[in-house]
């Protein structure tokens, strides 16, 4: 269900991605006007595209038999309709809310971001928690409490951020079209991204499903999320650098963008002692966490590893891509990875019968284009400047 709802997480048109690269290249010659019109035809934009969205996806979620399509059984008692149609309900509201996360990381403030994260977690954890003690686990209650745990810490942070600044409020009679077509503009191409990484990341469980059935599933996400607390730090650790490169760029600084280049490389290269290590503590490690053995495809460890290093070694060049707007090269980058991901995936998943690590071959086969590609198309641009 949250593959699912993961899809449709990226239907804001990437406003909020263009919002912060458009923020951040104004904070050199800061504009107080402009902000302004950059920051109301954000919020305005995605609030006419979320109430479109909402009403479409409602009506279409009301038409889909859930339960034949996430394989429960039949005398499953819990209505998944009004589960989907819950959470794809809070999650439309929380675009909009979300917009904040854009404005910190232009401002180069991404511990707060990083907090609101946390916070969102800790209020999930919590209310499970509650619901497991004084309910029979029925997923409405979980739909409902995943998804106000969202909109209470984005309504607090977005509320502190009013408050830092006022020319961060949306207003109506600030709304520009020319603002909007920057924003919207440069957010349709990393909509496109977000698809095809979408494609590339997301469907592997939809696939092994498919081809496997959902008791394989479980295997492959558990070592998945534990290779992910990797990636999860790494990310944290490198995503300063996005809007950092943008004002560098704006500047000039052709040097500073190169070192903050070597810096993300050398925690690329204390990550990968990272995961090398997880390799040879992997099962303790699952049997501590779990409170029993679990067992894992053959290769599916190491192969986890290798996905989770390149997938931070693209990460590098994703944060220089993003915050120098290379766009075009990363959008026919992204079609390209999504396809063969399928299609590999499809042939060594099933065609090949390498089940869960066949498909996660396809994944990494797929990830090698941007490995290749991105770093040296990011040395030519620089060269050019």
């Amino acid at each position: 269900m949250l593959s699912v709802l993961s899809w449709i997480s990226l239907f804001d048109i990437g406003i909020g991605n263009g919002l912060r690269n458009k923020l951040a290249e104004n904070l050199k010659n800061y504009d107080s006007l402009k902000t302004r019109k950059y920051v109301s035809s954000a919020y305005i934009m995605l609030t006419i595209i979320v109430m479109i969205l909402m009403i479409v996806t409602v009506s279409l979620f009301s038409l889909v038999n859930w339960k034949s399509f996430f394989k429960v059984e039949a005398n499953f008692s819990d209505n998944l309709t009004i589960v989907m149609n819950i959470s794809i309900i809070c999650m439309c509201v929380s675009f909009v809310m979300e917009i904040c996360k854009s404005v910190y990381l232009a401002l180069q403030k991404n511990h707060i971001t990083n907090l609101m994260g946390l916070v969102q977690q800790a209020l999930m954890l919590f209310s499970v928690v509650i619901l497991k003690k004084y309910t029979n686990g029925n997923l409405v209650f979980v739909a409902i409490a995943y998804g106000i745990s969202n909109l209470v810490v984005e309504l607090f942070f977005t509320l502190k951020l009013f408050k830092y600044n006022r020319d961060f409020i949306p207003k109506v009679k600030y709304f520009s079209r020319e603002e909007a077509k920057d924003t919207t503009g440069l957010g349709i191409q990393f909509f496109i991204i977000q698809i095809a990484a979408m494609i590339l990341y997301a469907t592997d469980n939809i696939i092994i499903t498919q081809i496997c059935g959902p008791v394989q599933v479980t295997p492959y996400t558990t070592a998945n999320k534990l290779f992910s607390m990797i990636t999860a730090v790494f990310s944290i650790m490198i995503a300063p650098y996005w809007s950092a490169i943008t004002v560098r760029k704006v500047a000039g600084d052709i040097s500073g963008i190169k070192k903050a280049e070597k810096k993300m490389l050398r925690l690329w290269k204390m990550a990968t002692i990272g995961c090398i290590f997880l390799i040879i503590v992997f099962k303790p490690v699952v049997h501590i966490w779990l409170q029993r053995d679990m067992t894992f495809q053959p290769g599916l460890i190491p192969l986890m590893a290798v996905y989770a290093i390149v997938y931070m070694w693209n990460a590098v060049y994703s944060q220089i891509g993003n915050g120098l707007s290379l766009m075009k090269v990363s959008v026919i980058i992204a079609i390209i990875q999504s396809l063969v991901n399928v299609i590999a995936s499809i042939f060594f998943g099933a065609i090949l019968g390498m089940k869960s690590v066949g498909v996660l071959l396809g994944t990494v086969i797929a990830m090698l284009v941007s490995s290749i590609v991105m770093p040296i198309y990011i040395k030519k641009y620089l060269s050019k400047i």
